[in-house]
């Protein structure tokens, strides 16, 4: 039944600290980065991390604060019906079903189908947590927050003054943005997040579209200590995910490549075929064309691959290495 998973979400106990923090340990309102995942994005302080990410970008939630202390949770829910047709009617009996009543002007009401929220909720003995509900069509996503009942004004204004306001989101047929630890990666329309690993130094996301295609994004850092475990070659041997199909080294060929409009920024391409293995050699073979280069702005590899049934455009690598990290670099 479409709602079932936002009707309880809030109801539950999320186990978000109930230990207030000191406030002279907080973040700078001016310094912020960008947290994307599953169609929705925003700004937040810079030393404000997930702290526990769970589900799919079908449905799902995470939990954001910092070392001492967890913030609020979003939590995400993509349509599986098409658009909703009464949106504000939806929104607004998620609030009716907790006894809450609506409060005026939620924050990012205008980049949203429908909105609402109710600020200060007493749920608990010295808990006033505050509750914020969205719908996005062009994204069919639905999205709630929950925020931390004990925090400190400070970084409670955070939240309803500069990070609720500042939550998008992206339709659901263009490109997609992935962000977090001040690191970011555009996927292309159609390529939806299959895997990933979020190790400290090594950022990895596989994406597929359809049954024969993929596309892997990856940042390994700090780069000058990993080429000296590794030369290019051998880190684009290493594939971060378990792979049946192996690379026919009869196929292999290498070139250089440098992108003329950034400085210093170089690597290699690699070409190939990948094969399953013995008797399945000639069943269900990929073209893959892989790309890994050095951006020594931020001392990190950039690494993509693209595999299909068909031989890949070059294109599709080489836009996915210059937009990783474009936000940071445009200062959002």
């Amino acid at each position: 039944m479409r709602g079932c998973f936002f009707a309880r979400l809030f109801v539950e106990d999320l186990n978000l600290s109930t230990t207030a923090r000191n406030t002279t340990n907080t973040s700078r309102a001016d310094a912020r980065s960008l947290l994307a995942w599953a169609g929705w994005r925003m700004e937040v302080p810079d030393d404000w991390r997930p702290l526990k990410l769970s589900g799919t970008p079908a449905k799902g939630n995470m939990i954001i604060g910092d070392s001492l202390c967890a913030f609020f949770s979003i939590h995400w829910e993509r349509l599986k019906n098409g658009p909703m047709l009464d949106a504000q009617g939806w929104i607004a009996q998620r609030l009716k079903k907790q006894g809450l009543l609506p409060d005026n002007r939620p924050p990012a009401a205008e980049h949203f189908s429908a909105c609402t929220w109710s600020r200060g909720i007493q749920s608990e003995e010295d808990k006033q947590t505050t509750y914020w509900y969205g719908y996005a069509a062009p994204a069919e996503l639905v999205i709630g927050v929950k925020v931390n009942g004990v925090l400190p004004d400070r970084e409670l204004s955070q939240i309803t003054d500069h990070i609720l306001p500042s939550l998008r989101t992206s339709p659901i047929d263009a490109d997609s943005t992935w962000a977090m630890y001040d690191l970011s990666f555009i996927a292309p329309p159609g390529f939806t997040l299959d895997k990933r690993h979020l190790f400290t130094g090594d950022i990895a996301m596989e994406f597929r579209k359809g049954r024969g295609e993929s596309l892997l994004l990856r940042q390994v850092y700090p780069a000058e200590l990993a080429l000296k475990r590794r030369s290019f070659e051998r880190w684009l041997e290493v594939y971060p995910f378990k792979e049946h199909r192996r690379l026919r080294r009869s196929t292999l060929t290498t070139e250089p490549w440098r992108y003329p409009k950034r400085e210093r920024l170089d690597g290699l391409w690699r070409f190939g075929r990948k094969r399953l293995g013995f008797p399945l050699g000639g069943v269900a073979s990929r073209w893959t064309t892989a790309l890994i280069a050095h951006d020594p702005t931020v001392n990190r590899l950039l690494i993509a691959e693209h595999l299909s049934t068909q031989e890949p455009d070059r294109g599709i690598c080489e836009e996915a290495i210059l937009s990783m990290n474009r936000f940071e670099r445009e200062g959002r």
